[in-house]
Order: structure tokens, then sequence, then C-alpha cells
């Protein structure tokens, strides 16, 4: 991954194991483990907490410890593997989320 960010000649940031940011004014939590996120999204520090690693598409809300919700995504497997690659495509001023099939073009 450092090769990779090193030769995109800051195109590309590199988070670590997990990313926080901030994006159209919404924050936004990045991990891939499923468990993890879900605590995270329990905080009540986040918008968004986004995972994956268990290939099972769910976009759902989860309830704060200090009261409200947290949207919690997973986008299944964005890379295909065992099933056809699927992504998220949300809304983020609306926080409308929907999953998403990536059609093969075929060569």
């Amino acid at each position: 991954m450092t090769r990779l960010v090193a030769a995109s000649k800051g195109g590309l940031v590199y988070h670590g194991e997990d990313a926080r940011i901030e994006f159209a004014g919404r924050r936004i939590f990045m991990v891939h483990d499923p468990h993890y996120a879900h605590a995270l999204a329990c905080t009540g520090d986040w918008d968004l907490v986004c995972c994956g690693h268990d290939h099972r598409a769910s976009i759902g809300k989860v309830r704060r410890v200090r009261g409200g919700t947290t949207w919690l995504i997973n986008p299944d497997t964005v890379a295909g593997i065992g099933a056809p690659p699927t992504y998220v495509l949300g809304n983020l001023a609306r926080m409308e989320f929907s999953v998403a099939t990536l059609e093969s073009g075929g060569a």
C-alpha cells in the first residue's frame, strides 16, 4: 500500500486499518471488520460507519448509546469474490443509500 500511495504522487491516501473522514459535512468512519464497525456506530460519534469482511450487503441504522441512530453500511463484495461485485451508492445530503450490482461489460 505504501508503494501505491507513493507512486500516486498525492492521488491516493492510505489511512491504515481504519479511516476517519469528514465528507459533505458528515462524519464517516470506515473499517473492514463488521463487529468493530457496529461498536463504533453505537458510540454516536459518527453519522455513517462503513465496513466489509463478511460479504453480506446491508444498509441499516444502529441505536446509539446516548440516543439516536447511526447508519451502518456494508457494500458486500466490492471485489466480486464468490459473487458479482456490489457497491453502495449514497446521497449524503439526504442520507439515502442503495446497494447496486456492478454489471460485467464482457470482452
